[in-house]
């Protein structure tokens, strides 16, 4: 990654973490994925709940939910299998950091004032009480990096995260493009980026 790329995403962070807080909440099924295209530097960056990656979002306490935690990690660090770019840009992955790997746990009742959790049976709106000492919320957070040679013919991007992680239904992508700024919604039925 260049320096350059590393000083845009920095500046850009408070920009997408105000967009994450005002977008988002701890909800199952819910991701946000933003992007950064400077030069020939592409990064995506996954936020979303470990629930929907692997499954739980307490740490893992057998071997089996050892197994299924590090076999759901490696589904994301294969990122050729989650997002397809345009091919005519010839964008080559160099590098997955996988910052958060759901073991960064917050408390839900610390945070009830800015922070609101549902899960997808429940009604909007409908603010989901845990047992303080019983149900921990935590989030995966995936950086990907990519080299493009041709960077101005990167136009589209498809995502199989659905596909991969069928418990998603919606994912937020907000992104900074030479072009400007983009913001879209993705579904099962619409997966795909365009600009």
């Amino acid at each position: 990654m260049t320096l350059k790329l590393l000083a845009l995403t920095t500046a850009m962070l408070p920009v997408l973490t105000s967009a994450q807080t005002q977008l988002g909440m701890h909800e199952h099924g819910f991701g946000m994925l933003n992007l950064v295209l400077e030069q020939n530097e592409l990064l995506l960056e996954l936020t979303a709940p470990a629930a929907d990656i692997v499954g739980f979002e307490h740490r893992a306490g057998t071997e089996a939910e050892q197994a299924q935690r590090e076999a759901a990690l490696e589904q994301l660090r294969q990122a050729n299998a989650l997002f397809t770019l345009t091919p005519a840009a010839a964008c080559r992955l160099e590098k997955v950091d996988l910052a958060g790997d759901g073991h960064d746990h917050h408390d839900d009742h610390n945070h009830h004032d800015d922070h609101d959790h549902r899960h997808d049976d429940e009604p909007q709106g409908h603010e989901h009480e845990h047992e303080h000492d019983d149900h921990d919320h935590s989030d995966i957070l995936v950086h990907y990096f990519y080299h493009c040679d041709r960077p101005d013919a990167l136009s589209r991007i498809e995502v199989a995260l659905f596909e991969r992680f069928p418990s998603f239904h919606r994912i937020e992508v907000q992104g900074i493009l030479p072009s400007g700024q983009l913001a879209d919604t993705l579904t099962p039925e619409q997966p795909q980026i365009d600009w």
